[in-house]
C-alpha cells in the first residue's frame, strides 16, 4: 500500500493537534504542516488556554451564534476533558504542559437562570456555587462558581504536540 500523504493547513493548537491525530490513526501516513508561522510565534502560543465552555449564562449570545447544541458540545468538552485529563496522568504531563487548575468563576450580576448550572458541570471535577464567605473575596462580584478543570500551557504544549505529530512521541 502506498503512503498517505495528508497537509494540514495551520500551526496553532487546532493545526497541530489534527496532525497529531490523523498521525496516529492514519497508518502508512506522511502529515505536512503547513503554515507561515509555528511555535512560538503563533497566536496559540501566546497564552494557556483554560478548558471552560464559555456558553453559559453571560456567554448564552455566543450559543445562539454557535447554532451547535448543547448535547453536542457537551459530548465535545467531556472528550476534550477526557482526553486532557489522560495526559495529565501520564509521564509526559510536565513536558505536555497540561496540568489540573482549581478556581473560581465569578460574575458582576447574577446569570439567568441563576439555579440552573452550566451544561459542563458534572464533568469538571468539584463543581459547586460560590459560597457569601467566598464571594466576599470579590467585592464587585455576585456570584460565582467554583470548580477544577484542565489547562494548557501553550508555550509547551505546543511542541509537545508538534512532536507527536511528526511521530517523536
Amino acid at each position: 500500500m502506498d503512503t498517505v500523504c495528508i497537509a494540514v493547513v495551520g500551526a496553532g493548537v487546532i493545526g497541530l493537534s489534527t496532525a497529531a491525530c490523523i498521525s496516529q490513526l492514519v497508518p502508512r501516513c506522511s502529515v505536512t504542516v503547513i503554515s507561515d508561522r509555528f511555535t512560538p510565534d503563533t497566536t496559540s502560543n501566546v497564552a494557556a488556554g483554560m478548558l471552560i465552555p464559555h456558553t453559559y449564562a453571560a456567554f448564552a449570545f455566543l450559543h445562539d451564534l454557535a447554532d451547535t447544541p448543547v448535547p453536542t458540545q457537551k459530548r465535545w468538552f467531556r472528550e476534550t476533558f477526557q482526553h486532557l485529563s489522560e495526559i495529565t496522568k501520564s509521564a509526559e504531563a510536565a513536558d505536555a504542559g497540561v496540568y489540573l487548575v482549581s478556581g473560581w468563576q465569578i460574575f458582576r450580576s447574577v446569570p439567568v437562570p441563576a439555579e440552573e448550572v452550566p451544561f459542563w458541570a458534572d464533568v469538571v471535577l468539584g463543581f459547586r456555587k460560590m459560597t457569601e464567605a467566598e464571594l466576599k473575596r470579590f467585592p464587585q462580584y455576585v456570584f460565582g462558581q467554583a470548580f477544577t478543570t484542565l489547562k494548557c500551557e501553550m508555550s509547551a504544549y505546543l511542541p509537545w504536540l508538534e512532536r507527536r505529530a511528526i511521530g517523536l512521541l
